[in-house]
């Protein structure tokens, strides 16, 4: 999660760099994302490897599938630039490479959060109700 946050965050910063027109800055910067996004992907595929559960493992082989095809996108914002020497803005593909990279993150962190509530939704609550007596869940004390 927080391999992902930090390649978002450097992904971001490359966008906001190329459109103030620190073009090289912009290049370093998605080249930087490229090690980050492969460390996500590993991490997010140890997970994969140790998760119980069907929802769980559907969700992490997502995001696995998702942070893959983000490695490749940003091969390819990296492929299509001109490089830091000629300083020259991101051509179109690249843009839309980067924009699509930065769209998979955020479809990552809602599959995230999906997730997290289907494993909450799956495990009831459980209460006491006073000290001493037996544990009870939620539906056993009418909430």
């Amino acid at each position: 999660m927080l391999a992902r946050s930090f390649a978002f965050l450097l992904l971001i910063a490359a966008a906001l760099a190329d459109s103030s027109g620190a073009h090289s800055s912009a290049f370093y910067f998605v080249l930087a994302a490229g090690p980050v996004i492969v460390v996500s992907g590993l991490m997010t595929f140890g997970d994969l490897a140790e998760a119980h559960g069907l929802e769980r493992e559907i969700v992490l082989g997502a995001q696995g599938i998702l942070t893959l095809l983000a490695l490749a996108l940003v091969v390819v914002v990296v492929g299509s630039g001109s490089g830091p020497l000629l300083d020259a803005s991101v051509p179109v593909l690249g843009a839309s490479a980067l924009g699509a990279c930065l769209g998979i993150f955020v479809v990552q962190a809602v599959l995230g959060l999906v997730g997290r509530v289907l494993a909450a939704a799956r495990h009831p609550v459980g209460l006491y109700a006073r000290a001493g007596e037996e544990f009870a869940t939620a539906e056993h004390i009418g909430l």
